[in-house]
């Protein structure tokens, strides 16, 4: 799985501490080239885990934002004003990028003070969160219901949380910084733990489980009438060109046939440029040539579902307000999750393909619908139809689905996925986040935290799901 990778490699590190050959001065050149888009990360990175997760500014600068940037901390200055804004620049002078908060809508990433006076002047009015119900989850707030599970089950479960909570390492860029895990089973959330000077309360970014969260909200389009997975996606900005005959399904199968780059190999990469450097980041991947014929190539891009989330946001009349109000009473209001959002770019679009920020109860509910197959409390959300090409190997790449993981993940252990069930299927974001289903079990299992060692992670994750399934959990 390509997800956005750190900011500088190895290799450029250490270029920059020895200047000699020509190739390592274009390396230098390539530090300076991503010193933008760093600026851009760690300011919308900060102002998004303080301002809406409510962690501490310091804890996340030095723990969650320094290790994805090196070398820039050498460079930096943060200015950080608490429900303001985050200004990040290079020995205070150099490519500024602010991260700018507005409640309700989270943090945007923008260049200017300019800037962000026109992005508070856009109109915006917040829709209520309904006072929360008691019932047990997913319809209510309700604590996990650890009695539904047997002493081994519970034993098993307890050893993997200590294990997965447990750090280490003292080197800050190589630990595992879990602070959630959960689990649901037959539609009961039975177990809930979360890091110390964490809590169920607070919303977590989760990079690009968000795709997922893109793809259900196509679903209640498509159950509304308003798409089809075999039409075209309509792009206003594609009209007469070939880009038109792009799908629905190929969109969100990562086979659109754009020329993308996310793999690292560039400094900064496409994801970096979009999400950091650019102020429309829909027109940046919507933008891109076409590289392929549609459906016939897979390349993940972290554009693809900001494009969807753009072409929704014009079917539904073109404004940010429209698009917010569609998911929020669509989707967040019926499953009960509470206060979630998608930060939007400053051209107003939820930018789909990264910023969703939902409790991980939440972020579970999201699962749990599909495990349902679209249905809640009696109605249902998505058509079967939907949830079955959400949950189907992509004929481009067996490994991804529609906007879902499969089992057939590069990065799972060949030993792990031998365990697992053929229906495993997961959301995935940057830094471990993970909502693992298997719907044949009825099982559920969501972690969150900033991982700096994936592999570890992916380890501990699913090793947790294939030992609770082989006890008939």
């Amino acid at each position: 799985m390509t997800l956005v990778p750190r900011m500088f490699s190895a290799s450029l590190i250490a270029a920059a501490l020895i200047v000699g050959s020509a190739a390592q001065a274009t390396q230098i050149g390539s530090i300076i080239a991503s010193i933008p888009a760093g600026n851009g990360f760690t300011s919308l990175d900060i102002c998004t885990r303080t301002n809406v997760s409510g962690d501490a500014f310091k804890h996340v600068r030095d723990d969650y934002t320094a290790p994805m940037v090196q070398p820039l901390p050498m460079v930096w200055f943060i200015v950080n004003k608490p429900g303001t804004n985050v200004t990040t620049s290079a020995a205070g002078l150099l490519y500024p990028r602010i991260g700018a908060y507005r409640k309700g809508m989270g943090c945007t990433v923008i260049r200017n003070a300019a800037a962000e006076r026109a992005l508070r002047a856009q109109p915006f009015a917040p829709i209520a969160t309904k006072a929360a119900s008691t019932a047990p989850w997913p319809a209510g707030e309700g604590s996990a219901e650890v009695s539904l599970l047997t002493s081994d089950q519970q034993a098993t479960l307890t050893r993997h949380a200590d294990a997965l909570f447990k750090e280490t390492e003292t080197n800050t860029a190589k630990r595992t910084n879990s602070y959630a895990l959960l689990v649901a089973k037959n539609g009961h959330l039975v177990f809930e733990r979360y890091a110390s000077n964490y809590n169920r309360e607070q919303r977590q970014i989760g990079w690009s489980m968000t795709k997922s969260l893109t793809a259900i909200v196509a679903g209640l389009m498509e159950k509304d009438g308003q798409i089809s997975a075999d039409a075209p996606v309509g792009l206003k900005s594609w009209s007469g060109t070939a880009k038109a005959a792009i799908t629905w399904r190929q969109l969100l199968n990562m086979a659109s046939g754009l020329q993308w780059d996310e793999s690292g190999a560039t400094s900064p990469n496409d994801v970096y440029e979009m999400l950091f450097n650019n102020e429309d980041d829909a027109a940046y991947a919507a933008n891109k040539p076409q590289a392929y014929a549609p459906g016939s190539h897979y390349t993940y891009n972290t554009g693809a579902q900001t494009i969807a989330m753009a072409a929704m946001k014009e079917k539904l009349g073109g404004t940010h307000q429209a698009i917010y109000n569609y998911y929020q009473t669509k989707l967040f209001a019926p499953l009960g999750i509470r206060n979630g959002i998608v930060e939007p770019d400053y051209a107003g679009t939820p930018i789909g393909g990264a910023r969703g920020v939902l409790r991980p109860v939440d972020w579970l509910r999201l699962g749990q619908l599909l495990v349902n197959e679209g249905a809640w409390n009696g109605q249902q959300m998505l058509s079967r139809n939907w949830v079955n090409f959400m949950m189907t190997p992509s004929p481009a790449n067996p490994a991804y689905a529609g906007s879902i993981w499969t089992k057939s993940w590069s990065d799972l252990p060949d030993s792990l996925r031998a365990r697992l069930p053929d229906d495993t299927v997961f959301f995935a974001g940057l830094q471990g986040q993970f909502v693992v289903m298997i719907p044949s079990h009825q099982l559920l299992l969501a972690r969150m935290g900033v991982t700096f060692d994936p592999a570890k992670t992916n380890q501990d994750v699913f090793s947790t799901v294939a030992d609770l399934v082989e006890q008939g959990l």
